[in-house]
């Protein structure tokens, strides 16, 4: 059962039809994605244990919390020791598969593409879905999400409402050089306080973008709202990684070193936020310094210094200079049409800075 608002990227109004197939962006809810958060949650892993949104979280504890000992948590608790299925990994996955309790799969995964989260091999995303899906028969957990649709539906408009007054297609089609395929935007009311970016590539070449958006802020009936000086930015983050991702893991060849070294020098850090994996940590460096930069032209520098500032003591350290370096890009753009004509340069910036 899929919720769903259609946001039209050029105008305040929501109709279904009026706008091009890359001006739009879907804001939908997904049972597999708060199924995979809840089956998280419950197996004590990182930022799904967070309680931003009491009343909705004090459901769950009154409806799953006797079910802490089931097989299926206990597989995720040794899944995050033994695979680091921690952090986004159990997102990755849950965006390729259908409803639960089938959980069918959207593609064959028999043999993992380039683009998938390197944590996955194609036994466990089977150990892992065989036991979701006897977990969400015995826990009755689509009777749950149904009972939840006023919430989602109400989650989703407030969203909508922060969205409709930003327009954000027009900068992604120019800072990066050309408009994704298909824009979809999940609620991830499990996910506490992380969001996260994908690109889905199918077998017959189409491409979704997706992006799970977190809820906080809650109203006085408990519904997370979106203030936009919080929510923006990180919905700019999220939908890069959709751009940057696929460009970082199609050249591993000239970026796997580099990666392996940044994590080295920044391991405690990068570890503390889940980023424990090469090509993260340069997809993370490079989407903070796009959302930097996209605050530095539309927002406000001031806020932007506050991002730079972040980043730096959230282990980020050479965040300024790529952001400095992604204004010859900005500028230069007669001889760096899109994002992966400038990754040699980026290379060179790495490479020669003090990691």
């Amino acid at each position: 059962m899929l919720l769903s608002l259609v946001l039209v990227g050029c105008t305040n109004e929501v109709e279904e039809g009026n706008a091009s197939r890359e001006e739009q962006m879907e804001i939908m809810v997904n049972p597999a994605i708060d199924l995979f958060g809840l089956i998280s949650r419950l197996a004590g892993i990182n930022q799904y244990t967070e309680v931003l949104l009491p009343v909705y979280m004090n459901q769950l504890e009154n409806s799953f919390e006797s079910l802490q000992d089931r097989p299926c948590i206990e597989f995720a608790r040794e899944c995050n020791i033994r695979h680091q299925i921690n952090g986004d990994a159990p997102m990755a996955l849950s965006v390729y598969v259908g409803p639960p309790p089938e959980l069918k799969l959207r593609m064959d995964l028999s043999h993992i593409p380039a683009s998938f989260d390197p944590r996955w091999d194609s036994a466990l995303i089977s150990d892992y879905l065989e036991h979701a899906r006897r977990f969400a028969v015995e826990s009755n957990y689509m009777d749950f999400h149904k009972r939840q649709k006023d919430f989602h539906q109400a989650a989703m408009y407030n969203l909508k409402e922060m969205l409709s007054r930003e327009q954000i297609f027009a900068w992604y089609a120019e800072f990066f050089g050309y408009y994704p395929e298909n824009f979809l935007m999940y609620l991830a009311l499990h996910n506490g306080s992380c969001s996260y970016g994908y690109p889905v590539f199918y077998p017959d070449g189409e491409t979704e973008f997706v992006s799970l958006i977190g809820g906080r802020f809650p109203d006085k009936e408990g519904i997370p709202t979106y203030p936009v000086d919080w929510f923006l930015p990180l919905i700019i983050h999220e939908y890069a990684h959709s751009y940057i991702n696929p460009l970082i893991k199609s050249h591993a060849k000239e970026f796997r070193e580099l990666g392996e070294a940044l994590l080295v020098s920044q391991r405690a850090k990068m570890v503390e936020h889940g980023y424990n994996v090469w090509n993260v940590i340069l997809q993370e460096y490079l989407v903070r310094a796009c959302t930097i930069r996209y605050m530095e032209e539309k927002k406000a520098k001031k806020e932007a210094r506050k991002l730079i500032s972040r980043d730096i003591n959230g282990g980020f350290t050479e965040i300024e200079g790529l952001v400095e370096l992604l204004d010859e890009y900005a500028f230069h753009r007669n001889n760096y049409p899109d994002m992966e004509s400038f990754l040699p340069q980026i290379k060179k910036y790495f490479e020669s800075s003090e990691i």
